[in-house]
C-alpha cells in the first residue's frame, strides 16, 4: 500500500513538472517579442497587450491569463485574426452553346481565404476544356515570289476548309493578313523600275515589296477569307529570309484591326518557305530603334514603319504570345524546318511545328494537328511571384481514379475530361509585420480567360498598428511614435530611446553591451550568429531569439514547415513544442491511430502491431514470420482479410454494375484500371482474383492503397489480366503437347544421329579417295627398301654371237 501510494505522488509530481516545464515553454516563445506583429505570428496562444499604461516590467507579448493578471484590459488585448474563407463565384462548368454568351471551364471562379506565417491552405478546383470554344483562326501567309503556288492552291480549298473547322469548333472565324520583307536596302532593290515591280526578271508584274499587310478582319464567312486571298497579290525580295517576326507581331498587337476577341483561342498559321530575320538584322537597312511592340498600321493595312523600328527579337515574341495568349503554328517547307525547329525550342509553350508541302496542298492537315495538339495541353500558371504566398500544383491531369501529382502540365487532355487540381498556397514567414493582401490568378495558359481569382488575406499584423494610438498624457523619445501601446522609433532610429542612428556606428558601438546575453560566459554580442545595430541583434539565418542565442527548429518532411506548422507546434528556441497529438523533433508525428485502422476493421494494424506516427510498424508471428502491408493485415502464410473485403467491388467493376465509387457497408472503395506496367509502388498491396468467362478461367491482379480523396478509403488498381482453359481441358490439352514434344524430340534425336553418321561416312570415304590419288601420283618413284626380282645380264661386246645377230 505504501509502495502504491509513493509511485502514485512520483506520477503526479512528474506530470506537474510536465506541464510547469511545458507552460514556461509556452510562455517562453511569446514574452522574447517586443512587438505587437511578431508576437501574435510567434504561436496560436501569444497574446499582445496594447495598453499605454500596461507596467513596462511586465511582457506585452504573454498568453490571455498573465496579460490579464498583470491588469491588461481584455479590449486592449490583441488577437490573432480569425480564419477566412468564403467562396464568393462558384459557378458550375459549362460548353460553349449557341446563344450562350461564354464558356465555364474552372470552378470555382473567385475564393477569399487568409495566410497565417507557417500556414498552408489547399485549395481544389476543377478545369474541364468546354466544347465548340471560339477559335480565331488567322493565317498569316508568305507572298513572295517563291510562295505564289501556295497562294493558288489555299484558293482551291474553299469548299474543304469549313467543313475541316466544323470538325474541330462549330464557332470559329477567319482572317488574313501576307508579308514579305522591309522595303530598304539591302533587302530590297533600290532601282526604281526593281522597287515599283519587283518581279521584273520573272518579266511578269508583282506588288512593290512590304513588310506586313492586314488583307482581312477575322470573320464567319469563309467565302470571303477566300476571296480576300484571292485578290492578294505576290511580291519579291533578294534574299531568303523574310519579315516574319515583323509580321507576327503586327498581327498580335493590332488587336482591334485584326479583331481579335476577347474569350477565344487565337491562334496564326505561318506559311512560309523562307528563313526570318530577327533583332538586329534590321539595322542593316537604317532600322536601327528597337521594336516597340506596337501597332502600327496605315489606313491601307500596311505595317507603316517598317523602315523605322528594327526586327522583333526572339525574347519580345515570347512576351507578346503570353501576354495575349496567342498561339502560333509554324508550316513551313523541309528545306527550312531545322530553322524553325530552333526557334520552337524557345518558344516551345506557344508554338507548333508542322512540315508544308511544295504547294501547301497538306495545310487542311496541318491545321487540324496543329490545332489538337495545342487543345490537347493544359498548363496552369500563376502570378504569386509578386507576393511572399508560394503555390504549389497538383492535379490527377483527368485520369479517373488518379492520384494527384505534383505539376502543373497535363498533355493529351480531351474533350469532357476533368481534370482536379488542388493548389496548395503556402506562407512560410511575414515579409514584414503588417496586414496585406494579396490577390492571386491561376490561369491556364494557353487561353488566359477563364481564371480562379484568390483574394489572399495575409495576417501578419495588428489591428493596432492601423490606427495609431494617440494620448498626449503619454509622451514619447523624439524619432518615435506610439504603436500599439509602446513608444516604436522612427524609421533610420534604433535604440531604447530611439537615439540611435543605423547609419551611425559610434552610436552601435555604445549600444554593444546590449546584445550580449546577461548571466552567459560568452562576451561575443548577438551570440556570434548577428550583427549587434544600436542595441539589437539581427540574427544570420538559421538564429533567432533575442541575442541569436537559438537555432531554427526543424522542418517536417510532410509539408517543410517549421515544427509542421500551424496547428501541429511552435518553435521555441531551437526545439519544437508540439500540440496535443503531435510529437518528434518536427511535430511531424501524429498520436492519432484513425489512419492505422483499416477499412471495415476494428483494431489498430490490424492487432499485428503498433501506430507509430499515423503508420503501422509490423510484429512477427509466432513463428517468427512478419507481418506486412499498410494495416499489418497479411503474411506469407495467412490470408489477406482485405482482398476479401475488396473482391465484391472488383467483381462489381468488373461485371459493369458499379459507378466509379462502390460501397460495401460503410466503406467506400474506388476501382480502376491500369495494366500498364511499373506504376505500381511500394505503399500498395497485391490480391488475386479467379473467375470464369466465355468459359474461360481468367486471373486477374489487383491492388489497393490508402485513397487520398475524402470519403474513400481505398483505390483499387487492377494491374494484370491473364486468362486460360478450365483445369480438364488444361490437362488434355497439357497431355496431348506433352505427346506431340516426345514424339517430335524422338524423331529429331534420329534425324540427328542417322546425318551424324552420314557425315561421318562421307567424310572416311573423301579420306580414302584422298589417299588413292596420293598413292598414284606416287606411284613411279622407287622405294629405296625395295629390291626387284627381276635379274639383268649383257653379253661383252667381242663376245661371239649368233650369225643371225
Amino acid at each position: 500500500m505504501m509502495y502504491s501510494a509513493v509511485l502514485l505522488w512520483v506520477c503526479f509530481v512528474s506530470y506537474v513538472c510536465t506541464q510547469v516545464q511545458e507552460q514556461l515553454k509556452n510562455k517562453l516563445v511569446c514574452i522574447e517579442h517586443e512587438e505587437c506583429g511578431p508576437c501574435l505570428s510567434a504561436a496560436v496562444h501569444c497574446r499582445w497587450c496594447a495598453d499605454p499604461y500596461y507596467p513596462s516590467t511586465a511582457p506585452r507579448c504573454n498568453d490571455d491569463e498573465s496579460l490579464v493578471a498583470f491588469g491588461c484590459g481584455q479590449s486592449m488585448i490583441q488577437r490573432p485574426d480569425k480564419p477566412v474563407w468564403e467562396v464568393v463565384d462558384n459557378r458550375s462548368l459549362q460548353d460553349m452553346f449557341p446563344g450562350s454568351l461564354e464558356a465555364v471551364q474552372i470552378q470555382p471562379q473567385r475564393i477569399k481565404l487568409s495566410l497565417k506565417p507557417r500556414e498552408t491552405r489547399k485549395i481544389k478546383f476543377s478545369y474541364r476544356p468546354a466544347k465548340n470554344y471560339p477559335l480565331d483562326l488567322y493565317y498569316l501567309m508568305d507572298l513572295t515570289w517563291s510562295m505564289k503556288d501556295d497562294k493558288e492552291t489555299l484558293v482551291s480549298l474553299r469548299n474543304d476548309l469549313p467543313e475541316m473547322l466544323k470538325n474541330l469548333t462549330d464557332n470559329f472565324r477567319l482572317g488574313f493578313g501576307s508579308f514579305a520583307e522591309k522595303p530598304v536596302m539591302p533587302f530590297i532593290s533600290v532601282d526604281p523600275g526593281r522597287k515599283a515591280n519587283p518581279c521584273t526578271v520573272e518579266e511578269e508584274d508583282c506588288e512593290a515589296t512590304y513588310s506586313y499587310k492586314h488583307h482581312l478582319t477575322l470573320t464567319h464567312q469563309v467565302n470571303d477569307f477566300i476571296e480576300s486571298v484571292n485578290k492578294s497579290a505576290v511580291t519579291a525580295n533578294l534574299d531568303n529570309a523574310e519579315a516574319q517576326l515583323d509580321a507576327l507581331v503586327q498581327a498580335i498587337t493590332c488587336r482591334t484591326e485584326v479583331g481579335w476577341a476577347q474569350h477565344s483561342r487565337k491562334i496564326v498559321i505561318l506559311l512560309s518557305d523562307g528563313l526570318l530575320h530577327t533583332a538586329g538584322d534590321g539595322k542593316l537597312g537604317g532600322a536601327a530603334l528597337k521594336n516597340d511592340e506596337t501597332c502600327h498600321l496605315d489606313e491601307n493595312g500596311y505595317y507603316s514603319e517598317a523602315a523605322k523600328y528594327d526586327y522583333p527579337s526572339i525574347a519580345q515574341v515570347y512576351r507578346l504570345l503570353d501576354k495575349y495568349k496567342v498561339n502560333v503554328i509554324f508550316a513551313v517547307t523541309e528545306s527550312v524546318k531545322d530553322h524553325y525547329d530552333s526557334l520552337h525550342q524557345l518558344l516551345s509553350d506557344f508554338t507548333y511545328i508542322a512540315r508544308l508541302e511544295s504547294d501547301s496542298s497538306n495545310i487542311l492537315k496541318l491545321v487540324k494537328m496543329g490545332y489538337e495538339d495545342i487543345v490537347s495541353v493544359v498548363d496552369f500558371e500563376d502570378d504569386a511571384n509578386l507576393g511572399p504566398v508560394k503555390v504549389k500544383y497538383f492535379t490527377d491531369c483527368g485520369v479517373k481514379g488518379g492520384q494527384l501529382i505534383e505539376t502543373h502540365r497535363c498533355a493529351g487532355v480531351e474533350y469532357g475530361m476533368t481534370l482536379r487540381y488542388e493548389a496548395h498556397l503556402t506562407l512560410e514567414s511575414c515579409p514584414e509585420y503588417k496586414k496585406l493582401q494579396q490577390t492571386i490568378t491561376l490561369l491556364e495558359s494557353q487561353l488566359g480567360e477563364d481564371n480562379l481569382r484568390l483574394e489572399v488575406e495575409i495576417q501578419c499584423g495588428c489591428d493596432c498598428e492601423s490606427d495609431l494610438i494617440k494620448d498626449m498624457s503619454l509622451s514619447c523619445p523624439n524619432h518615435s511614435h506610439l504603436v500599439c501601446g509602446v513608444c516604436q522609433c522612427n524609421k533610420g532610429w534604433s535604440g531604447p530611446k530611439c537615439d540611435c542612428s543605423i547609419e551611425d556606428d559610434a552610436a552601435s558601438t555604445a549600444l554593444l553591451s546590449q546584445c550580449r546575453e546577461p548571466n552567459s560566459t560568452r562576451a561575443i554580442a548577438c551570440s556570434g550568429a548577428g550583427d549587434c545595430l544600436c542595441g539589437k541583434c539581427q540574427c544570420d539565418r538559421g538564429s533567432s531569439g533575442k541575442f541569436c542565442q537559438c537555432k531554427d527548429c526543424e522542418l517536417s518532411i510532410e509539408n517543410g514547415l517549421e515544427c509542421g506548422g500551424v496547428g501541429r507546434g511552435t518553435c521555441i528556441c531551437g526545439e519544437c513544442s508540439c500540440s496535443e497529438g503531435w510529437s518528434g523533433a518536427a511535430c511531424d508525428c501524429t498520436a492519432d491511430t484513425e489512419s492505422c485502422v483499416a477499412p471495415a476493421g476494428n483494431h489498430v494494424c490490424s492487432g499485428n502491431g503498433d501506430c507509430v506516427c499515423g503508420r503501422c510498424e509490423c510484429s512477427s508471428t509466432a513463428d517468427g514470420i512478419r507481418y506486412t502491408g499498410m494495416f499489418c493485415e497479411t503474411c506469407a502464410t495467412c490470408e489477406n482479410p482485405l482482398c476479401a473485403n475488396a473482391e465484391p467491388c472488383v467483381l462489381c467493376h468488373l461485371s459493369n454494375n458499379c459507378s466509379e465509387t462502390c460501397s460495401i457497408g460503410n466503406v467506400n472503395y474506388t476501382v480502376s484500371e491500369s495494366y500498364r506496367e511499373g506504376e505500381s509502388d511500394s505503399n500498395e498491396v497485391s490480391c488475386i482474383l479467379r473467375r470464369e468467362e466465355d468459359g474461360m478461367e481468367c486471373e486477374y491482379r489487383y491492388t489497393y492503397k490508402a485513397a487520398a480523396q475524402a470519403m474513400i478509403a481505398m483505390d483499387i488498381v487492377i494491374r494484370y489480366k491473364e486468362c486460360f482453359q478450365p483445369t480438364s481441358a488444361k490437362i488434355v490439352t497439357s497431355a496431348l503437347i506433352t505427346m506431340a514434344c516426345v514424339i517430335l524430340g524422338g524423331v529429331v534425336i534420329i534425324l540427328a544421329v542417322k546425318s551424324a553418321q552420314i557425315v561421318s561416312d562421307r567424310r572416311a570415304y573423301a579420306k580414302f579417295l584422298q589417299e588413292a590419288e596420293e598413292s598414284r601420283k606416287h606411284m613411279q618413284e622407287l622405294n629405296p627398301l625395295y629390291i626387284s626380282p627381276i635379274s639383268e645380264f649383257r653379253l661383252p661386246e667381242g663376245f661371239a654371237r649368233d650369225k643371225n645377230d
